[in-house]
Order: structure tokens, then sequence, then C-alpha cells
């Protein structure tokens, strides 16, 4: 028989027990409402499904209302769905909801955040930043961009030219062409369509997008990141191989570099941002551009640019296979503008059909669904509830895109909807945000816009993509939910136009 000290033990630690359950599950007050919590996992169920987080979020948002709180593993978390509220949480309050969340994974990848995506708001992410765009201004814009794919198109025509007989993969020709403007930009290369480096790279990062997914245990609950997990073993694999890619790359300029000489890619013009930094001495101008910080801004253009150009490019294949009407009528543009001489970055604005066909395919399919997850530095506030500092903020761009409120028929691909009643595309649409907004806007927007718009253009000029006889119904549909919206494989036939 248990003594009176052994059942008092046993009572004292139940009660202790069940506390701690109805703490871990107690939302905080002022918060906005929703589902009640599991101990310990919370609703991370949402997260890590195989229904896409962003759907349910919107289901969920019909019990909840239109801004709703859930318990992610250890974090409390709020969610958006509407315009309204992104615009107030992303742009009235630019600065408290401008942080990012701890990630197990993110974290070991990004060296402890020191990348641009995923680090938090400081003067030395303000200043990775500004390098980001300055690069961006440089090299990817203007005659710079217009030579390079002048370049790459010979080598395009005469692959796609090969595949005609039977239906292949469009991404056999869209992620070179993505590679070798963005890989010539960071690296200075000036690669042919089936170099060893851009294949090399080209399965290290498909395996890297693999292996993401919506998120690992370990990135919501943080003790899970002391259990042994074999798939984050291979994940290391991987991102070493892909720092190990991009380090020698570094090593190869460095042992080149001279100070004096004008920048011919992303990496000349960091090592100068280095050396201006160690030139001007101390040790604060030295640790914002580290060696690791260098590896990190690299892999973030490099990486982040390609995917979403790919999955945006992937999926306006898929869609133009799928109505045929908008492609005879992006090709009836093209005609009547430019004729037969090869698309320019300066035709933006003078395709106006063409530029809104691909608006429709950021909104149809939204390339980043729930954006980066947000994260509040300061207590504070939207609509009329409490969010209270450190929590995490979903930012469903899905949900936005889907809104019957702004977009009629959301379900259906129409172009038109971005041209107004002259035929000139609409600017700033609300609730039409693909790349987010505020202080952690996608800061490869810009060049994922021109790179995007030179290679459809110039794809849709000189061919046309029919789906394969033997298929029913769309080509382009969803693959399993991830951070990025990829369309599953897919297979078109490419012919001429008569």
């Amino acid at each position: 028989m248990l003594d009176i000290s052994s059942t008092q033990l046993i009572v004292g630690f139940v009660v202790l027990f069940i506390s701690w359950l109805y703490m871990n599950v107690r939302r905080p007050s002022g918060m906005p409402p929703g589902p009640t919590p599991y101990p310990i996992t919370g609703s991370m169920s949402v997260l890590m499904g195989n229904d896409p987080p962003q759907r349910a979020m919107k289901e969920m948002s019909k019990v909840y209302g239109d801004i709703f709180s859930i318990k992610v593993g250890s974090y409390w978390s709020v969610v958006l769905n509407t315009y309204e509220l992104v615009q107030e949480a992303l742009l009235t309050k630019v600065n408290d909801f401008s942080g990012r969340p701890p990630s197990f994974i993110f974290d070991w990848y990004t060296d402890g955040q020191k990348d641009i995506a995923v680090a938090n708001p400081t003067p030395t992410w303000k200043y990775h930043r500004l390098l980001a765009h300055t690069s961006i201004r440089k090299f990817a814009a203007g005659e710079y961009l217009d030579n390079l794919h002048d370049e790459i198109r010979p080598e395009l025509s005469k692959f796609i030219m090969s595949k005609m007989e039977k239906p292949f993969d469009p991404n056999e020709f869209i992620v070179p062409a993505i590679y070798y403007v963005i890989g010539s930009m960071c690296f200075g290369y000036k690669y042919e369509l089936n170099d060893p480096r851009l294949v090399k790279y080209v399965d290290i990062a498909k395996k890297l997008n693999d292996s993401f997914d919506n998120g690992w245990t370990g990135d919501f609950i943080p003790w899970f990141k002391y259990i042994p997990n074999p798939y984050f073993y291979a994940f290391k694999k991987i991102g070493e191989a892909m720092f190990s890619y991009v380090l020698k790359e570094v090593k190869l300029h460095t042992d080149k570099f001279d100070p004096d000489a004008p920048a011919n890619d992303l990496i000349d013009l960091l090592l100068k941002a280095q050396a201006d930094a160690e030139a001007q001495g101390g040790v604060d101008e030295k640790k914002k551009l580290t060696d690791t910080h260098l590896k990190q801004i690299i892999i973030d253009l490099f990486t982040a640019g390609i995917d979403t150009q790919n999955t945006v490019l992937h999926w306006a294949i898929g869609c133009l296979a799928d109505n045929p009407e908008v492609q005879d009528k992006i090709k009836q543009e093209i005609d009547d503008v430019i004729g037969d001489r090869p698309p320019r970055l300066s035709d933006r604005g003078k395709l106006p059909y063409t530029e809104a066909t691909l608006m429709e395919v950021m909104r149809y399919r939204t390339p980043v669904p729930l954006a980066l997850t947000h994260r509040a530095i300061t207590d504070s506030s939207i609509g009329s509830y409490k969010v209270p500092e450190d929590t995490w903020v979903f930012i469903n761009l899905w949900a936005l895109h889907n809104d019957p409120k702004y977009w009629d028929n959301p379900d259906k691909f129409r172009p038109e909807r971005f041209l107004d009643a002259k035929n000139a595309v609409k600017q700033r649409l609300p609730s039409f945000l693909p790349f987010s907004t505020g202080r952690r806007v996608c800061v490869g927007e810009s060049l994922a816009k021109a790179n995007s718009f030179m290679i459809f253009s110039w794809l849709v000029q000189n061919y046309k993509f029919v789906k394969p006889e033997d298929t029913k119904g769309p080509v382009a549909v969803h693959d399993k939910p991830r951070i990025l919206t990829f369309a599953k494989d897919y297979k078109v036939k490419v012919e001429l136009w008569k």
C-alpha cells in the first residue's frame, strides 16, 4: 500500500500536470477566438496535414472570423484572411509585425538567421537588403537582362525544337532558362543549357524544396530538436552540398578579386562592400558583412528568385494549355505590338494582356500562399484584438487572392480582371499581394517580374503549348502542400504557330 506521503506526491503531481495542461491550452486574454488547442501539439496539424493549410485556415475563418488565433505547437499565432487586416498589420503597423519566428530548420540553414528572408529586422539586416536591391538594379534590369536573354534563346529554341515530337515536362526548359539568368547575375558565368554546374545546382535545389514541406515538428515544439531525426540528417547533407557549391564560387571570386575593378556579378559586388567595410575599420563594420553573411545573401537571391519564377512559369504554361483562348490572345497581342523581333524589357507596359496573364497566374495559384511567417516584436493589436509580443502571424495570401469581395468567380482563370476599360494593366489592386507587402516585401520582386515577363513573352511568341490528346481534365493542378505552391508534374506538346 502507498503511504500518505506517496499519495500526496501523486496527487501533487496530478494537480501540477492538470494545471500545466490548462495553462498550455489557455488562450491569452484579448486574443482573437479560435479552436481549443490540443496539449503540446496545439493545432499543428493545420500546417502539417495533407490538406493545403491556406484552405484549411480559410474554412476555419467561417467559424471563428477573418482573424482568429491558433496554437501551433508551443507558439500562439494569429491568422489573417482579409486584405484589410493584412494592410493594418503590414503597412499601418509596419514595424510591429516585422519579425520572424524561431525555426529549427531555418535557423540551421541560415547559420542563425544571417540571411535576408528569415532574419529578424536589425541594422545588419537592413544593410543586407540594401545590398540585394543594389545588385538587382545593377544586374537584372534593362540592357543587361536583355543581353542575357539574347544569349540563352538560341539554346532554348534548339532544345524545344528537339522535343516537339512527344509531350514533355516544360520544366526541362523553364528551369535552365531561369538558372542561366540568375546564375549569370550571381556568379558571372555564361552557362550552356546543360552546363554540369547548373545541372548539379538544380538537383540540390530540388532536393531542398522537397525537404522543407510546411515545417518540421522541431520548428513548432522546440524540445523536439533534441530527438534524433534521420530526415534532418539527410536534409543537413543536402544543405551542406548547397553551402559547398556557393562557397566554392565565393573562393574562386576571392582569389582573383580586384577592389579597383568594376563588379561583374553579385559576388564581386558583395566583396567590394566587404572590402569597403574593412577599410572603414572598426569591429562593428566588419561584423555587418562576414563571409557567412555573404554566403547567405547569395543563397537567398539565387534560390528564392529561382524558386518563385520557376513556380510561376510552370503554372503559366499549364494554364495556357488549359486555356488555349488566352494563349491565342497573347500571341495576337505580341504579333500586333512587337512583331517578330524578340521581346525586350522595355516592352513591359506595351503588352498589357501578356502582363495581365502573368498577374492572374500569381493570383490564381499564389506561389507562396501563406507568405513567410511574421512575428510580433512588441505588444500590439489587429482589429479589436490584442496580439502579444512573440505571437506568430500567418498572412493567408491565398485567401486574399480568392476573396469574392474583390474577385468575381475567383476559381476561374481570367486575365481580363487585371485590365481596365482602356485595356491598361490595373496597378496596385487591393487584395493582390503575391510578393507580400510592407517592410518584409520580397526583395526579389522586381527581378521575378522582369525575368518572368521576358521568358514568358518569348515562349508564347514562338511556341504554342497544347495538352496531350490523352489528357483528361486540366494539366495545371496542385502538388502536395509545401511552402511554395508547386504544380504537379505534367507534360505538354509544343507546336509552332501557324
